[in-house]
């Protein structure tokens, strides 16, 4: 079993500016899901900060209770407490989720010791760190599978689950029919890479509504900025820079999608505004269906 031995008593800092012992005061006899990012990141830290909220909806109160969450910093420089403390306000964290940084040389630490020593930002591992420090038992899931099948995964950390499942949407996963994303064109990309920050007819979330974003904007402009987000901002495009101050900041990923990727996403958002659609499946798996929020 890991322990303080192990972790260290690393001093950290949160997004709200308050220091805590790494091991004593954040793992020690605890469930934690923990992953590394930066603020500055163009690529995934975003999208997998999103998929995570996602994951913590599903949770419910369960983070902060039984569970808990800890983004750290791999860019301490740069991103303090301030910087952590706006971009965790992008996506609704909540009670139980930590932004941490520190020194370099305390992030360091902590960075080996649970594993992650990429030689540069830009290759640092984007999966989840799973642990329960009162049973010892530590393992790593993708940020980009299923967000049902990760809470699942999170929950089962708990020794006490694995017996008699109390989550909403265990039942889902272990007693319910498989989800088909079917052959709809866009579908199966919506739902990936999309659904995480945006709704189609349910309001603003962590990005924009969709509905209707086709009268709102050319078709052209939309497959340009899904493709390639930075290259429009880089290049000052005026709606491009708006929507960036807008969301206090926070940029769209570069997602790596084709043309022909765009497109299919776009004709899946037209024919499936003001539908009851994959918001609702996933919104259902939270317990947040139609009738919900």
């Amino acid at each position: 079993m890991w322990s303080a031995d192990y972790f260290t008593n690393t001093p950290v800092v949160t997004h709200d500016g308050k220091e805590f012992r790494f091991y004593e005061d954040l793992i020690k006899g605890k469930i934690v899901v923990v992953n590394f990012i930066y603020t500055s990141c163009r690529d995934v830290c975003s999208l997998a900060t999103a998929r995570l909220a996602q994951v913590r909806e599903m949770l419910g109160d369960r983070v902060g209770r039984d569970i808990f969450f800890y983004s750290i910093t791999l860019d301490p420089a740069l991103d303090g407490p301030e910087v952590l403390k706006k971009y965790a306000a992008n996506f609704h964290t909540g009670p139980g989720w930590l932004f941490l940084t520190g020194t370099p040389e305390n992030i360091s630490t902590i960075r080996q010791k649970l594993g992650e020593r990429s030689k540069s930002l830009g290759d640092h591992r984007n999966d989840v760190l799973l642990g329960n420090d009162a049973t010892g038992e530590w393992g790593r899931d993708s940020i980009f599978a299923d967000a049902e099948h990760l809470a699942h995964n999170i929950v089962r950390m708990d020794r006490r689950e694995r017996d008699t499942p109390t989550m909403k949407v265990a039942g889902a996963i272990t007693g319910g029919a498989p989800r088909s994303l079917g052959h709809v064109p866009g579908r199966a990309l919506f739902v990936k890479a999309c659904a995480a920050c945006h709704k189609i007819g349910d309001g603003k979330h962590i990005g924009p509504d969709l509905a209707g974003v086709t009268a709102r904007r050319p078709r052209d402009w939309l497959v340009r900025f899904i493709v390639s987000p930075g290259k429009m901002i880089g290049e000052g495009d005026p709606t491009a820079l708006a929507l960036l101050a807008e969301y206090r900041g926070l940029r769209m990923p570069e997602l790596g999608l084709t043309e022909k990727d765009a497109e299919d996403v776009i004709t899946y958002i037209e024919t499936n505004a003001g539908k009851t659609g994959d918001q609702d499946v996933i919104g259902a798996a939270a317990g947040n269906g139609p009738e919900g929020k």
